[in-house]
């Protein structure tokens, strides 16, 4: 009969303390990078539904700006009932809802603001009234809600702003207001 010794010099292989101990450190390194896959798939999510947000926005302003810039006075004028000497105030567009626009468990609602720019309501009484009406102030919001299993749901709001001058101002098709002074 064979006898077995235990000495160190018969030990050739790996002991399941070793390799316990071995699983053990290596699950303590991966365990923060396997955890960054997550956290990075959700912030890649929220960036994607924000980049949807500001398309949808470009996209109803240069809809705006390629009308007639008449036409978009003629709105904020005609909100004001059938006074074109105000009171004027920001009109809103009709609120777009489209499915196509709508992502897994996001969905998007678009509104569009319109007004005078720098003042809402010029001023009739003063001189340069019709100036004061050249500039327009496009302003849209895009509001989504974002469905996460188990949260409760999450409005957010992008919104976009631009001015737009009227077409024909400097083009010598203007009338100038100017106040005169003696007779």
């Amino acid at each position: 009969m064979k006898r077995f010794s235990f000495s160190s010099k018969n030990k050739y292989g790996i002991t399941l303390v070793e390799i316990l101990v071995a699983l053990s450190v290596a699950s303590l390194i991966m365990l923060p990078i396997i955890l960054l896959f997550g956290i990075n798939e959700k912030i890649t999510y929220k960036s994607i539904n924000e980049v949807v947000a500001c398309n949808l926005a470009l996209q109803k302003i240069e809809e705006l700006k390629s009308r007639q810039f008449s036409d978009l006075r003629k709105l904020i004028e005609l909100d004001a009932g059938s006074v074109t000497d105000g009171p004027f105030r920001e009109v809103l567009l009709v609120t777009e809802k489209n499915a196509n626009w709508n992502t897994p468990g996001v969905d998007y609602t678009r509104e569009a603001r319109l007004a005078f720019y720098p003042n809402v309501n010029p001023d009739a009484s003063r001189p340069d009234f019709e100036l004061q009406k050249r500039r327009i102030r496009i302003r849209v919001n895009v509001l989504f809600t974002e469905r996460v299993s188990g949260q409760k749901d999450q409005v957010k709001n992008f919104e976009l702003a631009t001015i737009l001058g009227d077409e024909t101002l400097g083009s010598g098709m203007n009338a100038s207001f100017s106040a005169t002074i003696g007779g």
